[in-house]
């Protein structure tokens, strides 16, 4: 009878032991960041702050069609631009300006002109509200 219970207790602790293992490694791994993650996994990334899209991840932009190209404002995607539909928050990220390379306001965006081409469709950027201002 005693070494029933012995085994008893000692299986309990093992699950015991078992049990708050599995629980400090959820939340360590909830701690670490996702960045190695989103680089591996990424297919291309934020043209203002760099980080890497998933599949699903888009970058807020309005375009306005036009013969033979188009102009578009840039926005940012759901990491560094607050007024996107999927803003994710939390993350202090800069928006920089490809063209200028300076800081984007929060408020700003960039200008860009599309190209459509039958393969694929080509953007190239011109600059953002401060370095285009007053042009």
């Amino acid at each position: 009878m005693l070494l029933k219970i012995a085994v008893a207790v000692l299986l309990a602790a093992v699950l015991v032991l078992i049990i708050i293992s599995l629980l400090n490694k959820n939340r360590s791994e909830n701690n670490k960041s996702d960045e190695p993650f989103r680089k591996e996994n990424s297919y291309r990334n934020c043209p203002l702050c760099g980080t890497p899209l998933l599949r699903g991840e888009t970058v807020h932009s309005h375009l306005f069609p036009g013969k033979p190209d188009g102009m578009m404002y840039i926005y940012g995607c759901p990491f560094c631009h607050r007024e996107h539909p999927r803003f994710k928050g939390g993350r202090d990220v800069q928006r920089i300006c490809p063209f200028c390379k300076g800081k984007i306001p929060e408020k700003g965006w960039v200008i860009a002109r599309v190209f459509e081409k039958p393969e694929k469709t080509h953007v190239h950027v011109l600059g953002c509200t401060v370095c285009r201002k007053g042009k």
